[in-house]
């Protein structure tokens, strides 16, 4: 479908009656790749979008294209939420494609449901969940997950373009506040680039911090598979790592816990992981965020920087930004993509 050409203000889409906004400032150089045909491009109905999501995780079995663009307005009677009305006055439509990573093939946005089995038949409209299928190169797609929260009954992606480069508004509802009921949910607003692997909130105006020490403890157990450990990364790339448990895979090969491991970080991890911290400049964002829900994990994240000045950010969850989450993802993974001694 026809990419929207929207013009944003720095940080936040302003909602009006028509949809307006103003133009942003440069925010990447990135030059895009010569366009490659893939099978993303004969894609033409919601069937076909359900079968290669399957296709790429069966975990997606369930997952269901919103084509009629229907909505669960569960929580509407207490916080006079419309999803139907916010989708009509966006011009949302249930898939858009689009080359969000700039390698000359085109992605997929979808936005869609996942059933739940719990009714019989599964119930057609589940909670609201938005994917962007992408593709690496000749048809080698993985799926990255939009909507990451909990309880985001009302959520609405539109693609729009910012100096030639394609970016996704992730309209949605503000979660529910559980102890004042009454509390009026607001339309929010995630502008979404395709940078450092994930889909991360724009930013035009990285930092340049000199991260000196990254120190990144994950904390209590949670519902599930949540290994517990503690990993410090120093600015000439040494790096400490004491797993708690043994869940991990480098852990249960070890089979011992509560022994602290050393390497050296490769420098393509390294500077992906400092260049990310610099794009979401960290020391600006929040020292505490948590999901409305319990049996999460949380994390601790202290990073030293600039002659000894500190943040550090508590995280109920692990979904405080977008980028907090990549960034997560990267400090997890060296668990297993680094050769510990």
């Amino acid at each position: 479908m026809k990419r929207i050409l929207i013009y944003l203000t720095s940080s936040l889409i302003l909602l009006s009656c028509n949809g307006q906004t103003k133009q942003s400032p440069s925010v990447d150089s990135r030059n895009y790749a010569a366009k490659h045909h893939n099978k993303l491009d004969d894609i033409n109905s919601a069937s076909e979008i359900e079968s290669i999501v399957t296709s790429i995780n069966n975990d997606y079995s369930y997952f269901k294209v919103n084509d009629p663009l229907k909505f669960n307005d569960k929580f509407g009677a207490s916080s006079n939420i419309s999803c139907k009305h916010y989708s009509d006055s966006l011009k949302v439509q249930p898939w858009t494609k689009d080359d969000f990573d700039g390698n000359g093939y085109t992605d997929l946005l979808v936005l869609g449901n996942f059933l739940s089995i719990a009714s019989s038949p599964p119930d057609t409209i589940g909670e609201n969940h938005v994917i962007c299928i992408m593709d690496s190169g000749e048809n080698n797609f993985s799926i990255k997950r939009i909507t990451r929260k909990s309880f985001q009954d009302c959520t609405f992606p539109v693609v729009a373009e910012i100096d030639s480069l394609p970016v996704i508004l992730n309209y949605h509802m503000s979660e529910p506040d559980w102890v004042h009921h009454d509390k009026v949910r607001t339309l929010m607003t995630d502008i979404l680039i395709f940078k450092f692997g994930d889909f991360v909130e724009l930013n035009s105006t990285p930092a340049t911090h000199r991260i000196e020490k990254i120190e990144y403890s994950k904390g209590r157990p949670c519902f599930g598979d949540c290994p517990i450990f503690d990993l410090t990364i120093n600015q000439n790339r040494t790096a400490s790592y004491c797993p708690h448990d043994i869940t991990s895979l480098i852990d249960a090969k070890k089979k011992m816990s509560d022994k602290k491991f050393t390497t050296t970080i490769d420098t393509t991890n390294f500077h992906l992981l400092i260049n990310l911290l610099n794009y979401i400049d960290f020391a600006k964002l929040d020292s505490n965020y948590a999901v409305g829900c319990t049996d999460s994990q949380d994390c601790t994240l202290k990073i030293t920087y600039d002659n000894g000045k500190i943040k550090k950010i508590d995280d109920y969850g692990l979904m405080g930004t977008y980028g907090l989450d990549r960034t997560y993802d990267l400090l997890f993974n060296l668990r297993e993509n680094q050769q510990w001694k």
